[in-house]
C-alpha cells in the first residue's frame, strides 16, 4: 500500500522569502524511493499554477522536495502540490497541502536560544523537527483561541441572505483580496471590514441569495490574524516547543514535580478549553487572549 505525510514539518512557509516543501512516500509503512524521477505540479487556491511538473530531488530514501523562489511566495495564500512519481510499478499521485504564512511565531534561532541546554544541539534537536513543531503550535494556538497568531489566507465560498451584511469565520480581518458575486467581480472598494467582528459591509448593494445557476454565490478571499507578534505569543509558543519537544520522565497525567529548584505544580491537561496544555502559565495566557466562549 502506498502511503505518504508532508515531510520536515514544512507544510508551512513564508511570505517574500524562500520556501521548501516536502513529500515522504511510503510503502507498506517503509519509505520507499520511485523507480524514476518524482515530478511536482503545484497550484494556489485560485487554481494558478505555481510550479509545472517540476523535477523534484530526492533528499534521503522516499523524501523528495522542490524549492520555491522569493516571486512564488509574495503573498499569503495555501498551496497545493501533486507529486507524480512510479512505485510498484504504477504512477501515484501524492497530494500536500501547504500555507504560505506572513512569519514565524518563532525563528529556529530563538528555539535555540531559549533553552540553550539542550534545544541548543542540532544533532539531538534537529531543525527539521524544530520546524514540524513550530507548524503545529501555531496551528493550535488558533484552535485554542479561535485567532491566528500570524497573517493567513482564506477563501469562502457562500450564499447571501439578500442583506447587505455578511460574515466569515474568522476574527481580525486585515485585507480583503477580492469579491465575487454571481460570478462578476465587484471592486473591494465597494465594501468595508468590520475587521474584529468578521463582518463584511456591501455599501453597493446586497449579497445575493443562491440561484440555480450559483448555488454558492458569494466568492470572498481575505487575510486574516495578526501581522505583528504580539501579547508574547513567541515566548508562549516556545514554552509549548519545550513541552512538546523534550523528553521527561514525568508522566503526562502528574499534577507536580520535584527537581533543583523545588516542587513544580503541573496542571491536569484535556481538562476542557481552560487547560489544552499542561503550563499553567500557558493555559492562562490561552484563556486571557481567547476569542473562543469556553465549552463551545
Amino acid at each position: 500500500m502506498i502511503g505518504y505525510s508532508v515531510g520536515n514539518g514544512t507544510q508551512h512557509i513564508f511570505k517574500d522569502s524562500k520556501g521548501r516543501i516536502y513529500v515522504n512516500a511510503y510503502v507498506d509503512g517503509t519509505l520507499t524511493d520511485a523507480s524514476g524521477s518524482v515530478t511536482c505540479t503545484v497550484t494556489d487556491e485560485a487554481g494558478t499554477t505555481i510550479l509545472n511538473n517540476q523535477t523534484a530531488t530526492n533528499d534521503g530514501t522516499g523524501v523528495y522536495y522542490v524549492d520555491l523562489g522569493i516571486s512564488n511566495t509574495t503573498d499569503v495564500n495555501k498551496l497545493y502540490a501533486v507529486w507524480s512519481g512510479t512505485w510498484e510499478s504504477v504512477v501515484q499521485k501524492l497530494r500536500t497541502n501547504h500555507e504560505i504564512l506572513g512569519f514565524p511565531i518563532f525563528t529556529e534561532a530563538q528555539a535555540r536560544a531559549f533553552d540553550i541546554q539542550q534545544l541548543s544541539s542540532a544533532s539531538d534537536y534537529s531543525d527539521a523537527t524544530i520546524l514540524e513543531e513550530r507548524a503545529t503550535i501555531t496551528d493550535l494556538l488558533e484552535q485554542w483561541t479561535g485567532t491566528a497568531w500570524t497573517s493567513k489566507y482564506n477563501r469562502v465560498t457562500m450564499v447571501g441572505d439578500a442583506s447587505r451584511v455578511i460574515s466569515v469565520p474568522h476574527f481580525h480581518i486585515t485585507k480583503l483580496i477580492s469579491v465575487k458575486i454571481l460570478g462578476e467581480t465587484v471592486a473591494t472598494s465597494n465594501f468595508e471590514l468590520d475587521e474584529n467582528a468578521g463582518f463584511i459591509h456591501r455599501k453597493d448593494g446586497h449579497f445575493a441569495e443562491a440561484t440555480s445557476e450559483f448555488p454558492l454565490p458569494v466568492v470572498i478571499e481575505y487575510e486574516y490574524g495578526w501581522d505583528y507578534i504580539r501579547n508574547g505569543v513567541d515566548r508562549i509558543a516556545l514554552k509549548l516547543l519545550l513541552d512538546r519537544i523534550i523528553s521527561t520522565n514525568i508522566p503526562d497525567r502528574a499534577t507536580s514535580f520535584n527537581d533543583e529548584l523545588g516542587n513544580i505544580s503541573l496542571v491536569t491537561q484535556g481538562g476542557g478549553f481552560k487547560n489544552p496544555t499542561r503550563i499553567p502559565e500557558v493555559n492562562q495566557w490561552i484563556f486571557e487572549n481567547s476569542e473562543k466562549v469556553f465549552g463551545v
